[in-house]
């Protein structure tokens, strides 16, 4: 009984710890005041991605502002597409100087934040990843599956392609829904759209079609 009642202490007192941590950076980064949720920290409520603060951020913060769409979804790609297959990453061909402008914005907010979360102990934030922006212009632009995956600038089957996508237009539809700027919600929505058209569009068919469990017969 003693050692249940001291693991049970010890793991209280380290999510406490942790929660006052993260407090603590919300609060700094203007999210929180005191136990109040700011206006900055309604935006961060509404955003569902592994790199949420960054995302609230770079809303806030307008780099997703004065773009058209396929350069709003090459932007948007920087915080899906992460380089997981072995060697370095390849490097980033951005599609336009205002992209490749957003881009180190971007980077600069992840800097900032890395270096917070490093001060008050708490995991990093993963950087950016600019190797698949040019494939998510050209895909929002109308450019075709084939000509993109021969491209070279990024090595994925199909079925990774579809999946980096369908990531992407949640990101993206996300920046529509929560922009302030109503012409970027525009444009955010547009590049939605674009986005889910072909292969994209036909497996998210799929999908929704898939039976769920009370569909499948018992027995």
């Amino acid at each position: 009984v003693t050692e249940l009642e001291r693991r049970i202490d010890s793991q209280t007192g380290t999510i406490g710890l942790q929660f006052e941590r993260v407090l603590e950076l919300l609060g700094h980064w203007g999210h929180v005041e005191g136990w109040s949720v700011t206006d900055r920290g309604e935006l961060l409520a509404g955003v569902y991605h592994e790199a949420d603060l960054v995302v609230a951020e770079a809303i806030a913060e307008g780099c997703f502002d004065g773009l058209d769409a396929p350069e709003l979804a090459a932007v948007a790609s920087l915080l899906v597409y992460e380089h997981r297959a072995p060697g370095p990453p390849p490097s980033p061909r951005y599609p336009s100087t205002r992209v490749r402008q957003r881009a180190a914005e971007i980077d600069a907010i992840v800097a900032r934040l890395q270096s917070d979360e490093d001060r008050l102990g708490l995991p990093l934030t993963r950087g950016v990843d600019g190797a698949f922006a040019r494939m998510a212009h050209e895909w929002c632009a109308g450019e075709g599956l084939a000509q993109l995956l021969e491209s070279g600038d990024v090595e994925l089957t199909g079925g990774d392609f579809v999946r980096t996508i369908r990531q992407l237009i949640d990101l993206v539809r996300q920046i529509g829904q929560l922009a302030p700027d109503p012409v970027t919600a525009a444009t955010a929505r547009r590049a939605v759209g674009a986005l889910e058209r072909g292969v994209v569009a036909a497996s998210a068919e799929v999908d929704d079609e898939e039976p769920t469990d009370d569909d499948r017969p018992q027995g």
